[in-house]
């Protein structure tokens, strides 16, 4: 069953969860971070289903908070050096 989520904290902190499992499950030094990877994770591995366009309003308040590069594409995605990562400045 899914659950929705509706407090902004707790949406923060399930979006600096999936970040923080991206990285943890990424190879590489670098990872690209879209809204709509970020919901997949958080609805495959907490089975919390929130909207991907609020998704990307906390991604890019974190991506000008913390100054990541976005990459050219249709759909905003940044990229986040994994060892960036213990320094995120997440959106209040």
């Amino acid at each position: 069953m899914k659950q929705k989520v509706e407090n902004k904290d707790n949406l923060i902190n399930l979006v600096k969860d999936a970040i923080a499992l991206l990285c943890e499950k990424n190879i590489s030094e670098v990872v690209i971070l879209s809204s709509y990877k970020i919901s997949s994770v958080l609805n495959d591995n907490y089975g919390v289903d929130i909207r991907v366009d609020k998704i990307g309003r906390i991604l890019s308040r974190l991506a000008k908070n913390n100054q990541l590069k976005r990459l050219k594409t249709n759909i905003p995605k940044y990229k986040l050096p994994i060892s960036q990562l213990p320094m995120l400045k997440f959106p209040s």
